[in-house]
């Protein structure tokens, strides 16, 4: 088989957010976090008729890059073989135990209070922010009035910091934050969803991946 572009995409990104992966048969891929603060899953036009671990999926995902963008895999049951380009690679799996995996059900998404719309555009502004100005900290806030986007750092009040007002308020006051380094997500266009349970929900609005991001233990809701 081969496998698409699009597939190789939710791969990468789940490899910034766990190092190994477990894919099981079908057309859903999922991923966990070591600290089990982000879970992602994703719909892949691929359907999968083998299931593999991978205990290094960077290093499985260059080995494949060096068989050219139309290499075909060939799954086996302790290895797959992956030819193109003239050249062929055999990849061993790994066991699945020694992958930290995701539950098998799906995780419950507590009744949000805030629904928002992440632009592509500004996901990318908030992520180049935080690189430039080293800016650890997103803050989802109200004053009641607007709602606003920011990166800063907590820690540090004259820090440097990027601000972008998303919508109006509608009444309600809080302060729901995130660490940078957990927006681990595919660029594209979001619908987010926030509890004050503690756990936000990206829902990708064309790439058929979502995200389960965990707030940090200082977010406020209902007061400053």
């Amino acid at each position: 088989m081969k496998i698409s572009e699009s597939t190789f995409e939710v791969l990468t990104n789940f490899s910034s957010i766990n190092n190994g992966i477990t894919v099981q048969t079908g057309n859903e891929i999922k991923t966990i976090s070591p600290m089990k603060n982000i879970f992602g899953k994703a719909t892949v036009s691929d359907n999968f008729t083998s299931e593999f671990s991978v205990y290094d999926l960077p290093e499985f995902l260059a080995t494949v890059s060096l068989l050219g963008k139309d290499a075909e895999f060939e799954f086996g049951d302790n290895s797959v073989n992956i030819s193109g380009d003239g050249a062929s690679a055999t990849y061993n799996y790994a066991e699945s135990s020694m992958i930290i995996a995701p539950p098998e059900k799906d995780i419950t998404m507590p009744n949000p209070e805030v629904v928002f719309d992440l632009s592509t555009d500004l996901l990318s502004k908030l992520k180049k922010a935080s690189s430039v100005l080293s800016l650890p900290d997103l803050v989802l806030e109200s004053d009641g009035n607007v709602v606003s986007l920011s990166v800063r750092d907590k820690k540090n009040p004259s820090s440097n910091q990027f601000t972008e007002v998303i919508t109006d308020g509608d009444g309600q006051t809080y302060s729901m934050n995130f660490k940078m380094e957990n927006i681990k997500i595919v660029n594209d266009e979001y619908t987010v969803y926030v509890s004050s349970k503690g756990l936000a929900h990206f829902v990708a609005k064309n790439k058929g991946v979502e995200y389960f991001i965990a707030l940090e233990p200082d977010s406020t809701f209902g007061s400053w």
